[in-house]
């Protein structure tokens, strides 16, 4: 069991830790060199917009630990299920994004969170996974002109420009 002070020194730290991030990010994100056309709403502002949100969590964290109650006075157990299929789905999402595509890996991703969460309807899970991703593939890749992933390997099974011209 961890003392009170332990506790209060963890929420110190983790909110130090949210403020550091907060300011690295806003920091790297005011040295980015934008184009005078990107100049009102531009790739600046999500990295502000994600900033300034840990910038406020990282105060309010550091408030309540300086000031307030401590969030868990009898310590808390780690749901180690939960941390491991998180951080598996984040993975298996970076490595395979370039060769299976934003769909699948993003789809995988949100099936290893539901998982996570004890959800037991895994097909819902894929069903609705699959629609956010090709929703957000979609919104990025034709309403943003932006170009998320398709994947190596699905580029191979859909017909090329080869074929097309023929």
């Amino acid at each position: 069991m961890t003392s009170g002070w332990g506790l209060r020194i963890g929420e110190i730290v983790l909110g130090l830790v949210v403020l550091g991030l907060g300011l690295f990010i806003v920091v790297e994100t005011s040295m980015l060199e934008v184009g005078p056309a990107n100049a009102a709403i531009g790739p600046r502002m999500f990295p502000f917009l994600v900033s300034f949100g840990l910038l406020a969590v990282g105060v309010a964290v550091l408030w309540q630990a300086l000031f307030g109650h401590i969030a868990h006075e009898h310590g808390f157990e780690l749901d180690w299920l939960a941390v491991v299929l998180v951080s598996a789905g984040l993975l298996a999402q970076m490595f395979l994004v370039e060769s299976l595509g934003w769909i699948i890996a993003t789809t995988l991703l949100f099936v290893a969170a539901t998982l996570a969460f004890r959800e037991r309807r895994v097909l819902i899970s894929i069903a609705i996974g699959l629609f956010l991703a090709c929703l957000t593939f979609w919104i990025f890749n034709y309403g943003l002109g932006l170009s998320l992933p398709v994947g190596t390997t699905i580029e191979e099974l859909l017909p090329g420009s080869d074929e097309e011209a023929e």
